[in-house]
């Protein structure tokens, strides 16, 4: 008697639902033949025979779970499975055998793959949503995964992320999940006091007083209740770039301070995410965020809004450019702006109203 064990499936999972049997008590099939689906928390994965025989025995039934590794079905004749890896591509110690992409398929994440090939994937860390198919009906073959292999093993192993980055991820992440964002640009006349280079603070009090005109922008989105919570004060966040990832801190009560003081609170915002000593409540808490990415290259953005808030301001790249001025070329300093909001909270009137108040103080002497 030959004792057939539930393979790794290449799920990494410890056991797997028997979907279906295709075989039963008594029948003679040929290797390869359908002998059992297994349904994993990714898919179900159609089982080949191992072997060529008959069946004398089942080891369960369909719904039940199966630990990795238990007998599954008995075969008629002398000696017990020596591997645990799936026929189709019959895998024996390290070394491929044979290799058929038509018969046995499943679909993970979309993705055709017989059970054998996931489980080189595995073997080899190659993540199959990197292979591109070149099989059957876009199936993946052991061929492409060893080809996406080859072409990794030229790239740095992969780097887990943690700390500031894994949060950026996961904020991104949900911010693409659930706002309904629309970006709308335009470009601010800034020759008068462009020599001033104080471009944050200018940037910060344009804010406050667009927010006056228009508070629909300065507001906390709930998106399962369906309702919006509009702020009287304004916690602006400063979007920081460093080798570490992002840092926000949030300068509060921008509305209450005037151009000095809120230079002075910029430069120690920015050498406690320098030091690494800003506190956690000095990155929570923000109404809206200003994003000045244009200080390393760039004109215009679709800057991502972070729940609950409804608005980012991104400025790009200062720039010169001819204009006509009082009917003449005129060189002129010109700074884009790019303005996303959330749509579900925040309508297109709201958003260019904001705007071209924004645009009337930057341009302002």
């Amino acid at each position: 008697m030959k004792t057939f064990c539930l393979p790794d499936l290449g799920e990494g999972l410890a056991e797997g639902e028997i979907s279906k049997w295709h075989v039963k008590i008594g029948d003679t099939i040929n290797v390869d033949d359908p002998l059992v689906s297994i349904e994993t928390a990714k898919a179900v994965v159609e089982v080949p025979a191992p072997w060529s025989g008959k069946i004398i025995k089942l080891y369960g039934k369909e719904g039940d779970i199966i630990p990795t590794d238990s007998p599954l079905v008995d075969f008629e004749g002398e000696g017990k499975q020596e591997t645990g890896t799936v026929a189709g591509e019959i895998l024996v110690g390290n070394q491929v055998l044979t290799e058929k992409a038509t018969a046995i398929s499943s679909r993970a994440g979309g993705i055709k793959v017989l059970p054998a090939v996931r489980a080189l994937a595995k073997k080899l860390n190659v993540d199959l949503n990197a292979v591109i198919p070149s099989g059957v009906d876009g199936t993946i073959t052991a061929e492409d995964v060893k080809k996406a292999n080859a072409t990794l093993s030229n790239a740095a192993p992969l780097e887990p992320l943690r700390g500031v980055r894994r949060t950026m991820a996961i904020v991104m992440e949900q911010s693409h999940a659930q706002v309904v964002p629309v970006t709308v640009v335009d470009d601010a006349d800034i020759t008068a006091w462009v020599k001033e280079k104080n471009f944050t603070v200018r940037l910060i009090l344009a804010m406050v007083k667009a927010c006056a005109v228009e508070p629909a922008l300065n507001c906390w989105y709930d998106g399962q209740s369906m309702g919006r919570r509009l702020w009287n004060t304004m916690h602006i966040g400063l979007a920081m770039d460093t080798g570490d990832g992002l840092f926000v801190p949030v300068l509060r009560d921008a509305q209450e301070k005037s151009a000095i003081q809120l230079k002075e609170e910029i430069e120690q915002l920015k050498q406690a995410v320098q030091n690494r000593t800003i506190a956690p409540q000095q990155l929570q808490g923000a109404t809206m965020v200003l994003s000045n990415f244009g200080k390393f290259a760039g004109r215009y953005a679709n800057p991502i809004v972070t729940v609950p808030m409804v608005a980012i301001l991104g400025v790009g790249s200062v720039r010169e450019e001819v204009r006509a001025i009082k009917a003449a070329p005129s060189i002129r300093s010109i700074l884009p702006l790019s303005l996303t909001v959330d749509h579900r909270a925040v309508t297109g009137g709201e958003a260019t109203r904001f705007l071209a108040t924004v645009l009337q103080n930057l341009q302002a002497p």
